[in-house]
């Protein structure tokens, strides 16, 4: 019964629904000499189903299908996408979490839920694939060219997530998924299970189906940081330099990082066809995702000025250093709650074969309910310490750390403390009226026209502890309690190169706030900084300790409405059918943003004058809520498509497309928002909204060739080619803050801000912040390659393989040049991606060896301390499965992710410019499969 399942899951694209826009009539199925044949469960299945879709479509598309009902072969829907060609993907803790397309970033692809759009919990428009078990899903499209019926947004692509429906199933059917998962890297074993039942009653006319996922891993993820390297900079005493106009790293963290997550999602569908003409569906989805991360480090801090040795190489980043500071012991933690809820009613109406009219209605919310359950505290021990840089694709060296600083509680000294964290929620609600109608005989073969309106109401609210606590015993002041600290022992890194201590000091950060907070605690800082007794705890008593509270906050709210239409035609030249797709897209879009914005009052030196920490200011900010800013805006778009199909043979097709497309600005961008981020000497950071954000605009143009010369058999190659306009970038400026300077603090003159100036009698402190701005166009252009065959023409047993592989080679006019300094716009994203799976299915054994590979490419143009790039380097992992039928109810399944632990690097300007190092390490997960 299993089987039978699968067949009808993959044979049916119709799961599309009609909220997904019709496609073109397409090849007819006498025109496959295969179409005759039977079409198994499993592997081909889900092959032969993903290449129909795209052979018949009317635009230019990609497809994942399920290899069987609630079946997958990855972990989430964002591991599966990246088989399709042109579709790369980013990881968090080593799992899928956003899709990048054609070499554009999550935040240029529009994510469908159904057809529907769908509440996302990030502040920008981005979707987290790893919210959304794989198995409540039966498949996936990647739109690449436009079409009129598909909502805007996607100047990379459109995809549009499908769940079953249970008149698409007919009869009852049940699922259930059991298996156990094991992370190589923290050694524990976690449950993961999957229901779903189905069933169809009154002949055949009303159908109810529900599906359950629940899951839990707990990941554990080593790591190597650096902040970033400061540009232009001068590093030893000021008195005698030992360089200037140098690159100089910020820092070194080595630490580990342990992340629980758990996933419940469950689906309920009811449908009701109340007559041949009339059919109603209700749907809802539930989801909750937890990931609570903790994080152990031993952190290096590198001021410029207490350099006290160092050496450069030919592109003048330093190699190696001594420095006096202090070796911080850092416990943070990260808290990403997020609840998903949607609802959805669809009416369709068919009175004849030639018309049908749909009415769709959707409703979804996402909230990260992350406020005020994150941390980050450290305490420190003075020391002397090395640092030599990353070599032979390894780590870099730290060493020559004070006798006991890292062992010896004693030593351990007060230092920063403090609980953030966001809440995040976006309210998402869709109207759509949809018509079709399909002329008897003439070339026109449908003709689409419908209205739409989508509201997005997202809501950012950051919960903190008070900002005056946050630095009240910055500069280690005085001796922590030892009984907070105890040993810490990372496992081995894995590197290829590099040592760094592995063995160092932790605490659990509420008992170090607890503790800052004492009576014991204050009385000692008030004697070190030589307050007034009392002074500490009458500030700690006005902040409530380091209770959290909301903060300014941002809202933005979007309103577009739609119309379309567009139709087919289909006509022949010479012998050769040929099918046109011609349509527009007009949107009218209003726009409302407000927000909060924290006045900064003053930069006070850490301990008085002089301080007891040089490398920080403490800021000191206005407590009242926050300057309220509200704005308002609106603009529209004409969006004209044309997508052409000729059938050079039956077997042989082409296609050309041209089309224009728009990506809204990310939510956060729109904000009228001011935070700072660095109060350092040497690092005077910011970064604020803008308002006035235009959309990217783009005028897109593909071709391409596709073969089908069997059922499971594809063979394409298509070109395509990208003009962004009004493209945004995050640009920095230098912006001038008022301040007191109660403390005469001193800036230290940088490219990146920092500076305290005054002017007649008022000072200033120099920012540098980081604001999107619109700027100037890009073209990106690339190339596709595609093979999927199965080897059914081999004798015997070797008739069951089969090989799936692609290739995407992506360039653009706008790279990052390294040898400029300050560069104002480079195209982030863009490189080249190849996968590979070779497969076996026959005898009911399914077998699967698969790997993906991103090339090097530009993740931010200016991030972290310096406003520098930040790089990813190549990064190729392999994933395999083997699954055995039992019985044909059956079946046992071995899966594994990066089964040989690949490691991920980002580096800065130059490759050596090491900034992250991260081991994800495998894991495995089997378990059984029940179909009934």
């Amino acid at each position: 019964m299993g089987c039978a399942i699968g067949a009808l899951i993959v044979a049916t694209p119709a799961l599309a629904q009609e909220s997904v826009p019709p496609q073109g009539t397409g090849i007819a199925a006498s025109s496959d000499p295969a179409a005759d044949d039977i079409v198994v469960t499993g592997i081909r299945a889900s092959i032969a189903s993903a290449a129909a879709q795209k052979r018949d479509s009317s635009g230019i598309l990609d497809a994942i299908s399920s290899e069987d009902l609630g079946k997958f072969p990855d972990a989430n829907v964002a591991e599966s996408l990246q088989r399709i060609p042109g579709v790369a993907i980013d990881r968090n803790n080593g799992e899928g979490q956003s899709v990048t397309v054609r070499g554009l970033g999550p935040q240029f692809n529009t994510v469908l839920f159904n057809g529907r759009s769908f509440a996302s919990d990030n502040f920008n428009r981005s979707f987290s694939f790893d919210l959304i078990p794989a198995e409540l899903i039966s498949g996936a499209q990647v739109y690449k060219s436009a079409q009129a019926p598909l909502q805007s947004g996607g100047i990379g692509a459109t995809i549009n997530i499908q769940t079953p429906r249970p008149l698409d199933l007919q009869g009852f059917k049940g699922i259930f998924t059991a298996k156990a998962l094991y992370e190589k890297n923290s050694e524990k074993f976690t449950p993961q299970l999957f229901g779903l039942l189905s069933d169809t009653f009154a002949d055949g006319r009303l159908g109810l189906l529900g599906s359950i996922s629940y899951q839990k891993r707990i990941a554990s993820v080593d790591s190597v940081s650096n902040g970033g390297y400061l540009p232009n900079t001068t590093v030893g005493p000021t008195s005698a330099p030992l360089f200037t106009n140098v690159y100089a790293p910020r820092n070194q963290d080595v630490g580990n990082a342990r992340d629980a997550r758990t996933r419940l999602g469950a689906t309920l569908v009811a449908q009701y066809e109340a007559s041949d003409t009339l059919t109603f569906t209700v749907d809802g989805l539930y989801n909750k995702f937890k990931s609570d991360s903790t994080t152990r480090a031993l952190g290096s801090w590198f001021e410029p000025s207490s350099y006290t040795a160092a050496a450069i190489d030919s592109n003048r980043t330093i190699t190696s250093l001594t420095t006096n500071g202090n070796a911080d012991f850092i416990s943070s933690g990260a808290v990403r709650e997020t609840t998903t809820w949607e609802a959805g009613g669809n009416v369709e109406w068919k009175p004849s074969d030639q018309f049908k009219m749909t009415l769709d209605a959707t409703w979804s919310r996402a909230k990260n309910a992350g406020g005020g359950k994150s941390y980050f505290a450290v305490i420190g021990s003075p020391s002397t310490y090395s640092f030599q840089q990353a070599e032979n694709g390894g780590i870099g060296s730290t060493s020559g750390y004070g006798a006991g600083v890292l062992t010896n509680p004693a030593l351990g000294r007060t230092h920063i403390a403090g609980v953030n964290g966001n809440d995040i929620t976006e309210k998402v609600t869709e109207y759509r009226w949809n018509n079709e109608f399909k002329p008897e005989g003439g070339i026109v073969k449908a003709l689409r026209f419908g209205l739409a309106r989508t509201t997005r109401d997202k809501n950012n609210v950051p919960i903190t502890s008070a900002d005056d606590v946050g630095c009240i015993y910055c500069g280690y002041p005085t001796l922590a309690d030892p009984s907070l600290l105890s040993s810490f022992t990372m496992n081995s890194l894995g590197a290829k190169s590099g040592s760094v201590p592995l063995t160092f000091l932790t605490f659990d950060p509420r008992a170090y706030l607890n503790f800052l907070t004492s009576a014991a605690a204050t009385s000692a800082l008030d004697s070190a900084q030589k307050l007034a007794p009392g002074t500490t705890a009458a500030r700690y008593a006005r902040a409530n300790g380091y209770a959290v509270t909301p903060q300014p906050s941002a809202r933005v709210k979007e309103t577009v409405y739609a119309s379309y239409a567009d139709v087919d035609f289909e006509s022949t030249i010479g012998s050769m059918p040929l099918f046109v797709n011609v349509g527009a897209r007009y949107e009218y879009t209003e726009l409302s943003s407000f927000g909060q914005q924290r006045q900064l009052v003053d930069l006070t030196p850490t301990g008085g004058n002089p301080p007891t920490d040089p490398t920080i200011y403490v800021g000191v900010f206005d407590s009242t809520s926050g300057l309220a800013v509200s704005r308002q805006s609106s603009y529209s778009n004409f969006l004209p498509n044309a997508n052409v199909r000729l059938n050079l043979t039956p077997k042989l097709q082409a296609r050309v497309a041209a089309y224009q497309t728009l990506t809204r600005p990310a939510i956060g961008d729109l904000a009228p928002t001011f935070n700072t981020d660095t109060l350092r000497p040497a690092t005077l950071s910011a970064n604020g909204g803008n308002t006035e954000l235009k959309p990217y605009r783009a005028n897109n143009a593909d071709l391409s060739v596709e073969w089908y010369p069997t059922r499971t058999t594809t063979l394409s190659a298509a070109v395509f080619y990208k003009k962004i306009s009004d493209f945004i970038v995050q640009s920095f400026g230098i912006e001038r803050l008022p301040i007191l300077n109660a403390g005469n603090a001193q800036g230290v003159r940088l490219p990146a801000g920092g500076l305290i100036t005054q002017v007649g009698g008022q000072f200033f402190g120099e920012f540098s912040v980081r604001r999107p701005r619109n700027a100037q166009s890009l073209e990106i252009k690339g190339l596709e390659l595609n093979l999927v065959h199965t080897l059914d023409w081999l004798p015997g047993v070797l008739s069951g393989f089969g090989v799936q592989a692609n290739a995407t080679f992506v360039s653009t006019n706008r790279d990052f040049d390294v040898n400029q300094i300050g560069q104002s716009f480079a195209a982030e994203g863009i490189g080249n991606s190849q996968n590979g799976t070779v497969f076996y299915e026959k005898y009911g054994i399914s077998a699967r060896i698969a790997y993906n590979r991103r090339e090097r490419f530009l993740r931010q143009l200016a991030g972290g301390s310096g406003n520098e790039p930040i790089f990813v380097r190549d990064y190729g992992q392999f994933d395999g499965s083997v699954a055995v039928n039992v019985t044909p109810a059956v079946q046992v399944f071995v899966e594994g992710t990066n089964l040989f632990n690949a490691k991920y690097f980002t580096t800065g300007r130059f490759d050596n410019q090491l900034l992250t190092y991260q081991n994800f390490g495998p894991r495995y997960d089997a378990g059984v499969r029940f179909s009934f």
